[in-house]
């Protein structure tokens, strides 16, 4: 069996709708400008997604009437990945989330009402709400999945993290096929975290946004079907002086002559530019400039194997750039490219 997992499917909210193609153009994405709380003067443009632009199947659900955006995408997400291989196990089917913040709206609203109202008045509607494992709780109930469940909180890069988790139960056969989904919501109260994280004052802050991807895996080949061929996790860096020497250990596990995608968003773009440097190039696929977190590391890999699976003969690098000192990276490729001799890595 191949060492390969294929990516059969995937799926995708943003601010541009649903679908692969709402990520073709994010510079016409609408945008809202939202004040910090603690500085009401200071302003940042943010891509919602738009209430309307999701299908009404999920709205009246009986888990989904309270539940978070965050699950609303989710589930939206997970849905077209599912109905594009609709004899996928369900039984044998994990799910595994990544976000950098979770259900911020509703943490949010919750302690707000415990710290104006007193804890007798903070509803107990919202408290589940605020666990981190909520939406994928209410996802393996809507969508009547049996395999594990599990999520994962960090920067951007433990969006390789989940790809390791995925995985590996696939290898141990824990799952028959894996669905690995990014997902963040958007909540004022971001912004004073990343002020005071010094993020905001520092060049090449992107409009932030929100949204969810969702990509369906599974072991060995399947025809036509873009490739998982390797992860690179666990980089770490403790200074931007030592970035550019880390980031280019991260990508150096991968051969040298495939493009690499520019992914990177915010401050770390500095670190970014000086590794593209020591490479042959970038990738076909332009810069989403947006910072999603979790769901921009989900978008930059739909839209890689999107673009495989009408390039079958080619490959990229789609690096994970963390905004907390860690960078992660996979190497995805054609279902008939051929890899250079000694070239990747088994998972």
């Amino acid at each position: 069996m191949s060492q390969d997992l294929s990516i059969l499917s995937w799926g995708v909210v943003s601010p541009g709708g649903t679908g692969v193609a709402s990520l073709s153009n994010p510079a016409a994405w609408p945008k809202t400008l939202v004040p910090e709380n603690a500085h009401p003067g200071r302003e940042h443009p943010v891509a919602y997604v738009a209430p309307e632009t999701l299908p009404d199947r999920w709205r009246l659900r009986p888990r989904f009437r309270r539940a978070s955006p965050l699950s609303h995408f989710m589930v939206e997400a997970a849905a077209q990945a599912l109905e594009a291989q609709p004899g996928i196990d369900r039984s044998r089917l994990g799910m595994i989330c990544a976000t950098s913040v979770g259900c911020s709206l509703y943490s949010v609203r919750f302690y707000r009402q415990f710290q104006k109202e007193g804890r007798r008045f903070a509803s107990p509607l919202l408290f589940p709400e605020t666990v981190t494992n909520s939406p994928l709780s209410h996802l393996a109930s809507e969508l009547n999945t049996g395999g594990p469940v599990y999520s994962q909180i960090g920067d951007k890069s433990c969006w390789s993290n989940a790809l390791r988790t995925a995985a590996c139960w696939l290898k141990n056969g824990d799952a028959d096929s894996v669905l690995v989904l990014g997902a963040e919501e958007f909540e004022p109260h971001e912004l004073d975290a990343f002020r005071a994280m010094r993020w905001l004052d520092r060049p090449y802050t992107r409009p932030f946004a929100e949204g969810a991807g969702a990509v369906l895996l599974a072991s060995g080949s399947h025809p036509n079907a873009p490739k998982l061929t390797q992860i690179a996790d666990g980089f770490c860096f403790h200074s931007l002086s030592a970035g550019v020497q880390t980031a280019q250990k991260c990508l150096g596990k991968f051969p040298p002559e495939i493009p690499v995608c520019d992914s990177a968003t915010g401050w770390i773009e500095t670190v970014a530019q000086k590794t593209h440097a020591t490479r042959p190039g970038f990738g076909p696929l332009p810069n989403l400039a947006h910072e999603a977190y979790c769901a921009s590391c989900s978008w930059d890999t739909i839209r890689a194997a999107a673009y495989l699976s009408t390039h079958p003969s080619e490959a990229l690098v789609v690096p994970y750039w963390g905004l907390a000192l860690q960078v992660g990276a996979a190497l995805l490729s054609g279902s008939q490219f051929c890899p250079p001799p000694g070239g990747s890595q088994p998972l």
